[in-house]
């Protein structure tokens, strides 16, 4: 296979994945998590069958998936600032993306998928602080992401009252501890 058809292939996958969560999220402010079928789904995202099934097992796989990835995306941008901002995660970016998903983050709540995006978290955050700290702080990253979801969960149920970037040094002051 050529360069180009792969370029095309890749750049069209990402068309779908992004048709496919932007698809989940709209149906998900209509109505319950639960009552959406992948048939919905793909309507309205207007990718086919076969197409979804290459990448996801189920809507909720879709979910967890999208989540993973919009977390690596914040990585990323942590990336770009370099170790010299002494931040070990994302927690300004993440915070952020939360809040301005308030509506989307109620209705999986109301459908009792929060834990499932929760324990994505966990793994996701586990490996990308432990890259981030001494060799052999596996287990410390993996308290840190937990303390860092939680942090998140008390946020949104105490109706947000700091800011993004208040969680974000409170987050790493913990750290600092």
């Amino acid at each position: 296979m050529n360069k180009t058809a792969g370029s095309v292939r890749v750049g069209a996958g990402r068309r779908s994945d992004r048709a496919l969560v932007h698809a989940l999220v709209q149906l998900t402010l209509e109505q319950r998590f639960d009552a959406i079928t992948v048939q919905q789904v793909l309507d309205r995202a207007a990718v086919g069958r076969t197409t979804f099934y290459a990448r996801y097992r189920s809507k909720d796989d879709l979910l967890v998936k999208s989540f993973a990835c919009m977390l690596a995306l914040l990585d990323q941008h942590l990336e770009q600032q370099g170790p010299s901002c002494g931040r070990v995660a994302p927690v300004r970016e993440l915070f952020t993306h939360v809040k301005d998903a308030q509506g989307f983050h109620r209705a999986l709540g109301r459908s009792r998928k929060l834990d499932d995006l929760y324990q994505a978290g966990v793994e996701h955050f586990s490996g990308t602080i432990a890259a981030r700290l001494p060799a052999g702080s596996a287990l410390l990253a993996r308290g840190y992401a937990g303390a860092l979801m939680a942090l998140l969960r008390w946020w949104i149920e105490t109706g947000a009252p700091q800011t993004p970037h208040e969680m974000d040094e409170l987050f790493h002051e913990m750290l600092r501890a």
